[in-house]
């Protein structure tokens, strides 16, 4: 997801759909069915789920938002009576059987978004032209809003059908491959078919007058489909600016593996806001402008949207939180993967510029992993958490190994945050407990305290870590002797060490290389 630099609030009202329980059902599988009344804001629709029971319960929770009138709901074909709280919609389960299917039908107006995609709703606009230009955005009010579903971050649907009609001659975009094209009077239905696993705030659909054009890259899996929708204006544009996305491709699958999705092909489809990584169909309006809308440091010029957004195929949208105290998963290695694609394009100089421009929007005022606020330090913190993990590692074919191991350990899974941790620290072989317990669970960054002290004509530097946690060790890089960086380890307490030659003007951290302060104490 994108991220301007303010902090914002996730009010509780939202924490019901996310909260991590252990349920018994596993959805499998979702046929939506969605018809649009664009003159009236108006959605009619029904929804088939599939679900697999897995332990004794006596009932079914479905969410959607209160907003929406629910007019019946069959289980294998019959009609039965529910009963509805808010956002939650309870099924009794009268039959035995392990396998469900539930038919929900519905409608209701969707809540307009204000703010998007950092408020959740319905994106209502009309493009130059005066036609309607309508997407979603729903991560942080979660898939609800819209659909019915299990709103659950831990279960997603293993593939998922989505028809979609509007009238002509408006076209609907949606995720993975369109099956076919029905036409009906003056309505036109779209069917779209997502063969992998999906978040449910990842389907979404984009109605407009679109011009479509398509390409198509040799990657690690074979070819993979590259296909682009925008508005007729910005054809043109379009087909210049969208060149970066096969070297940008191509920059994921050498550091992370392959594209995750080859089946559902990749596809980028002009949005009335600025963006979200919506899985196989990202979201795009960044106005075909490099950097963010026009604004990036020196002469790193990459489209923003493009390079982030896609990043979360890999991360967040293959790789996903079960929680959202786990977004940081998401967020951070997609922040730091601009970092990698940097190195990779504009070279390792040019990276240190982008990190230290990341630095500048680091706030520090809450932990990463909190219950309230989303702020940009799950970003650009997280970045830096990241870039300070592979230099205390000290071996970039181990930490590209890491990197491309968390993809194809967890490929198309939900995990937390102990996972990644556990994962880390195993193939690196650090105790990584203190490190992520500072940078994930505490706002404060460690602080290398030093002085330099001469006794009976030697000189000692003497050292600590002062630091949130308890125990925290990490190994830093300091100029010791001239013009040479050094490893030393320092922990929460004082340590010497004897330096027989040094300009203690000159004495030196590498601090491009870690997330820390520095403090000399005399």
């Amino acid at each position: 997801m994108i991220l301007r630099n303010i902090i914002f609030l996730f009010f509780v009202y939202y924490l019901p759909a996310f909260s991590q329980t252990t349920d018994c059902f596993d959805f499998k599988f979702s046929s939506l069915d969605v018809t649009f009344i664009l003159d009236e804001n108006l959605i009619v629709g029904s929804n088939e789920l599939y679900f697999n029971r897995t332990c004794i319960t006596d009932s079914i929770d479905i969410d959607l938002h209160a907003n929406f009138t629910v007019d019946s709901i069959l289980m294998s074909n019959k009609r039965i009576e529910f009963s509805r709280m808010g956002n939650q919609i309870s099924i009794p389960l009268t039959s035995s059987m392990d396998d469900l299917i539930i038919k929900i039908f519905y409608n209701g107006f969707p809540k307009l978004s204000k703010n998007p995609p950092w408020d959740g709703g319905i994106v209502f606009e009309k493009d130059n032209n005066g036609f309607y230009w309508v997407g979603i955005a729903c991560q942080l009010s979660g898939a609800s809003l819209w659909w019915p579903n299990k709103d659950k971050l831990y279960d997603e649907p293993d593939s998922m059908k989505m028809k979609f009609t509007v009238s002509d001659p408006y076209i609907v975009v949606s995720n993975g491959r369109l099956l076919n094209i029905e036409t009906n009077n003056n309505l036109k239905s779209y069917t779209w078919f997502v063969t992998n696993s999906i978040n449910n705030y990842n389907i979404t659909f984009n109605i407009g007058l679109f011009s479509h054009f398509s390409d198509s890259l040799s990657g690690i899996k074979g070819v993979l489909d590259l296909d682009y929708y925008v508005l007729p204006d910005d054809l043109y544009n379009a087909k210049i600016h969208f060149n970066q996305v096969k070297p940008m491709i191509s920059v994921f699958e050498k550091k992370f593996g392959p594209y995750p999705f080859y089946e559902d092909g990749y596809k980028i489809v002009q949005s009335p806001y600025l963006g979200m990584e919506h899985q196989s169909c990202i979201s795009y309006g960044n106005q075909f402008k490099n950097g963010y809308l026009g604004t990036y440091p020196d002469d790193i010029d990459f489209d923003f949207i493009i390079i982030h957004e896609s990043a979360h195929e890999w991360w967040g949208n293959s790789v996903s939180m079960k929680d959202r105290l786990d977004m940081w998963i998401h967020e951070a290695f997609a922040t730091y993967s601009e970092v990698l694609y940097v190195e990779d394009i504009y070279g390792y100089d040019k990276m240190l510029v982008y990190l230290n421009y990341q630095r500048d929007k680091i706030l520090n005022k809450k932990p990463i992993i909190n219950n309230i606020y989303l702020d940009t330090d799950m970003y650009y913190k997280g970045s830096w958490m990241l870039h300070t993990l592979r230099s205390i590692i000290n071996n970039d074919s181990l930490w590209y190994e890491i990197l491309s191991g968390i993809q194809h350990e967890f490929k198309h899974q939900t995990v937390n945050t102990q996972d990644i941790i556990k994962y880390i620290e195993r193939k690196s072989g650090f105790n990584l407990s203190s490190f992520f317990k500072q940078y994930l669970y505490t706002k404060h960054i460690p602080v290398f305290e030093y002085f330099f002290e001469n006794i009976n004509g030697n000189n000692y530097l003497k050292y600590r870590w002062n630091s949130a946690v308890a125990n925290f060790s990490m190994p830093i890089l300091v100029k010791i002797s001239f013009n040479e960086y050094d490893w030393i380890q320092p922990e929460n307490f004082w340590q010497e060490i004897k330096v027989d030659s040094i300009n203690v003007n000159n004495f030196s951290i590498n601090e491009n290389l870690f997330l820390i302060e520095v403090n000399c104490v005399k």
